[in-house]
């Protein structure tokens, strides 16, 4: 487990400044929902570009956001693999 855990699954928070949900301040690239096994603190929000992240209870966490291409979704995913969180899953929510 990396940071300090949220045990609130209703409590989400991103890099963007004030603003929990960045829906709408991206153009390019498509949506995803990126689960994992284990937490991050609120200090590596930066470090996942805007992505939010959503602890749960049962361990795992929903990072969802827009990611412009799949070079950055590679990014993504080997920053989460250096943070050694077990991958769980990837799914497209489209443009």
């Amino acid at each position: 487990m990396m940071g300090t855990p949220n045990e609130n699954a209703a409590t989400s928070y991103s890099a963007v400044e004030g603003n929990a949900n960045t829906h709408d301040s991206c153009v390019d690239g498509a949506w995803y929902e990126i689960r994992v096994k284990g937490h991050l603190g609120r200090e590596w929000a930066d470090w996942f570009e805007g992505l939010e992240f959503k602890p749960f209870e049962d361990g795992q966490m929903l990072l969802t956001g827009r990611i412009v291409d799949q070079a950055a979704l590679i990014g993504v995913l080997t920053r989460l693999n250096r943070l050694n969180l077990a991958l769980l899953s990837v799914r497209s929510l489209g443009e």
